[in-house]
């Protein structure tokens, strides 16, 4: 028996004996051909690829129900979480979701149509206004986020508080070497 077919082999029991997701045959099949594929990295990648586009159906599935979009989302999130009043001006949540005032306003707008905010006078600035979320509004937010965040729990409901807690260490460990030359390139500007 040749070396590639007894690795083939080996790997093949191997591959019965563990779990199995919808990732482990499409690694399998490309790095018996693409030798230069590490079948870990690949294995990481596609799994948390597949996993962000689960979680985004699950996110777009939500959003649909309660009548918003990722923008409005973002928008009734940061009005919902970063002031007590729940109170910003159009300047402050523009700067904070990097919008231009022009697609600040639009959205604005079709939120107040909506009825999920009001548009208020600044009490500290006569000539400004005060982005305020409604009651109705506070109340979709917080049915959104609620019911997304069961879903997500749900999701990583197979991993123990432990595994859990190494995951996000791990994953932070990444994201801090792909992110670092990118802030120190920013920096440097």
């Amino acid at each position: 028996m040749s070396r590639d077919l007894t690795w083939k082999v080996l790997r093949s029991i191997l591959f019965c004996m563990e779990l199995q997701d919808s990732v482990d045959f499409c690694i399998a099949d490309i790095t018996s051909y693409y030798a230069e594929i590490n079948p870990d990295v690949e294995g990481a990648v596609d799994r948390i690829s597949s996993i962000e586009r689960y979680q985004g159906r699950t996110f777009g599935e939500t959003l649909a129900k309660y009548g918003l979009n990722h923008g409005e989302y973002r928008l009734l999130l940061r009005l919902a979480t970063r002031a007590a009043d729940h109170r910003l001006s159009a300047g402050e949540l523009a700067k904070i979701l990097a919008l231009s005032s022009g697609a600040m306003t639009n959205r604005l707008d079709r939120l107040e149509k909506a009825g999920l905010i009001r548009r208020v006078p600044d009490p500290r600035d006569r000539r400004g206004v005060l982005v305020e979320l409604s009651a109705d509004g506070k109340q979709r937010i917080d049915a959104a986020v609620t019911e997304q965040a069961a879903k997500e729990i749900d999701a990583f409901s197979a991993l123990t508080a432990k595994e859990l807690k190494q995951l996000n260490t791990l994953l932070r460990k990444v994201l801090v070497s792909i992110e670092a030359p990118t802030e120190a390139a920013a920096a440097a500007s």
